[in-house]
């Protein structure tokens, strides 16, 4: 199973990162999240990628897109390297009732594909 974003559904909340955050260490931080919320500026939305084991989803509005190790996200600056030092999502597997970002999110951006 993998996350899956509907990117014209989010509002920049980031309580979804924060969430995922709390999974992995146990606070309320969204530095280890394996989610990470941006602005695109130039096409004025929001979006978010998903550290993935073998990929990094990109939800965007305009499409979603699978990048692969190696791979340059077009127009991405410094601000999309973080992610990729982060551990990747496990969906929450060790969670009786799903991905706390699932389940945290007010707006219904995230669902499980799969």
């Amino acid at each position: 199973m993998d996350l899956k974003v509907d990117a014209r559904k989010c509002t920049g909340c980031r309580i979804c990162e924060f969430a995922c955050n709390y999974h992995q260490d146990e606070t309320i931080s969204s530095i280890g999240s394996s989610l990470m919320f941006y602005f695109e500026e130039k096409k004025n939305y929001y979006g978010m990628m998903v550290k993935r084991a073998k990929t990094l989803y990109l939800g965007r509005p305009e499409g979603e897109q699978l990048l692969k190790p190696g791979e340059q996200i077009e127009g991405a600056g410094a601000s999309a390297k973080p992610i990729l030092l982060r551990v990747a999502c496990d969906c929450c597997e060790d969670e009786d009732d799903g991905p706390l970002c699932v389940r945290a999110c007010p707006y219904g951006v995230l669902s499980l594909e799969g």
